[in-house]
């Protein structure tokens, strides 16, 4: 599988530009399932949920463009819609309301990505990591797709942020079969927008006092099934709050060896992380600077001369 894993950049960028596309964008739903931005189980409260798709075709629009009809060349957005939203019923109920005999271990497992990923088998028919999953047949031809993205965005599940999100990509080289596991996948969370108060800057004044920094954290190649966000978001507002350098790029290097210390997870050496910060108070005739720092797996480690 770690030929296959790679980062959404990947998966895109071999997948390359679509002759034809139809995407769903912010389909809103609420979800028994995942963890609030305290980390409790939704699974007798629900939370908002919004859910993205976006579908690649590997030939242009024939019978729908032609003939203003809909034919197998594409697929119909509001079909779509429906099929995503008939999925999801499973998980916009609480789960008190499930039979006796499900356990508390099965009612917990209903993380964020066991939900994104039960939505994946119900649209393609196949796990996302390329193994038959079910014999039903699937609302998409994926004979006929050359890309496929699927987003499920919590935005109250974050206590900082606006929201968080978890995405799966997958670039079809040879279509269903035994030859799946040639197709590359991808998977990520990402933290949204983090407002947290920071020393940091250059110059006399900014070392005064504290600022907002708006901070967006996407950690790719994530292997996890459990609600890691809450824990996420924890440690990297507690990174912020603690640290006084004197340029973003510090800043985003210490926080990326914050992020990918091995002491609180397993799958760190196979992470990518991509932190975005943005200073929106320090550019007076802008909206803000922004810098950026990759590190982690197929990234040197990020230079920090300056430790806090």
């Amino acid at each position: 599988m770690a030929d296959t894993f790679v980062s959404d950049f990947q998966v895109r960028s071999l997948a390359g530009e679509p002759p034809a596309s139809v995407s769903v964008r912010n389909l809103q739903t609420s979800l028994y399932a995942a963890s609030d931005a305290w980390g409790r189980k939704c699974v007798s409260f629900p939370q908002p949920c919004l859910i993205s798709a976006e579908v690649h075709f590997k030939h242009p629009f024939g019978t729908a463009a032609s003939n203003d009809q809909l034919g197998a060349d594409t697929v119909h957005y509001g079909n779509l819609s429906k099929a995503i939203l008939q999925r999801m019923k499973r998980f916009t109920v609480p789960r008190e309301s499930s039979p006796p005999s499900q356990s508390q271990d099965q009612e917990s497992s209903f993380t964020l990505a066991y939900v994104l990923h039960d939505l994946w088998v119900g649209l393609t028919g196949w796990a996302h990591f390329g193994s038959v999953k079910e014999e039903e047949k699937p609302f998409l031809d994926v004979g006929a797709i050359r890309f496929l993205s699927l987003t499920i965005t919590l935005p109250k599940a974050s206590l900082l942020g606006e929201g968080v999100s978890m995405t799966c990509s997958q670039f079809f080289k040879n279509g269903p079969g035994e030859k799946m596991r040639e197709n590359l996948i991808s998977a990520s969370l990402k933290l949204h927008g983090l407002r947290v108060p920071t020393l940091v800057g250059v110059n006399p004044h900014e070392r005064t006092a504290k600022q907002f920094v708006t901070t967006t954290v996407n950690v790719e190649r994530y292997f996890r099934m459990d609600d890691y966000y809450p824990e996420l978001e924890g440690r990297v507002v507690k990174a912020l709050e603690e640290s006084s350098f004197e340029t973003l790029e510090a800043l985003g290097a210490h926080l990326a060896e914050k992020i990918l210390e091995p002491d609180h997870m397993k799958d760190h050496t196979k992470w990518q992380v991509h932190i975005r910060m943005e200073k929106p108070t320090a550019v007076p005739l802008a909206d803000c600077p922004i810098v950026e720092v990759r590190a982690g797996y197929g990234f040197p480690a990020p230079g920090r001369p300056n430790a806090s």
